[in-house]
């Protein structure tokens, strides 16, 4: 399994790092990240704890909201990992750091695979900073989907790299935590950008209305691509937002 990026590059952050970057993603991004892990095989380092010479490269087989699932397949010689251990795990997804501590533990008929619980605390790193770009009622929407023939033009306000700000129409806001799995900008005078969204914060502006800040899902790389040239679009006619 090739990866781009070193041995070096896949050492943890340490604890004071990942609070100072603010790097702490809620529970259903981060269960929408480690199923894209999954899904694309995407290397992962896996080290313990209590031990960080105890190093595996694998990656993860299954992932739940409750569960996951690793299969380590090139563990440094002479060094084995514990059966009942906690570990720190590094990934990239399309660039961007992935971070999680996980207590694994093997056994049963398959002993190369490692199980536990899922993490309680996951991490993204995103190494640029994301200015975002103001956008006018005129210019485009998002599309949220509740259902099949059920579906919501929301106006966007602000949009980044990582993703953006909504005037909520409704009285009621989102709750917390709802994922939008089938999302969609829509610009009049581009093709549709399909995404996963994240309600990630609510605030009540001074007129009584209602805007939602929404942090994108895993994209697949064209997408991410295509939002990068949309922002960048906008932002030539639009000033940035500090």
């Amino acid at each position: 399994m090739a990866s781009p990026h070193s041995h070096v590059d896949f050492m943890p952050e340490p604890p004071g790092e990942l609070l100072e970057a603010h790097a702490l993603i809620g529970k259903p991004l981060a269960a929408a990240l480690l199923r894209e892990l999954a899904h694309r095989e995407v290397p992962v380092a896996l080290r313990r704890r209590c031990d960080p010479r105890a190093r595996a490269m694998g990656r993860l087989v299954d992932c739940s909201d409750d569960a996951l699932t690793l299969e380590p397949d090139d563990v440094e010689p002479g060094v084995l990992l514990a059966e009942d251990d906690d570990y720190v795990a590094v990934a990239y997804l399309d660039g961007v750091k992935i971070q999680f501590d996980a207590r694994l533990r093997t056994g049963g008929q398959e002993r190369r695979l490692l199980r536990g619980p899922a993490p309680l605390a996951v991490y993204r790193l995103q190494r640029r900073e994301a200015y975002r770009v103001a956008v006018t009622a005129r210019k485009g929407h998002c599309a949220l989907r509740f259902a099949p023939g059920d579906e919501l033009a929301v106006g966007i306000v602000d949009l980044s790299a990582r993703g953006l700000l909504l005037a909520w129409p409704r009285p009621t806001p989102p709750v917390i935590g709802t994922v939008w799995e089938h999302a969609r900008i829509e610009f009049a005078d581009r093709p549709p950008l399909p995404c996963t969204l994240v309600a990630c914060r609510t605030d009540v502006v001074d007129d009584g209305s209602m805007l939602v800040g929404c942090e994108f899902g895993p994209l697949p790389p064209e997408i991410e691509r295509a939002v990068q040239v949309l922002v960048n679009d906008l932002q030539r006619g639009t000033p940035t937002i500090s």
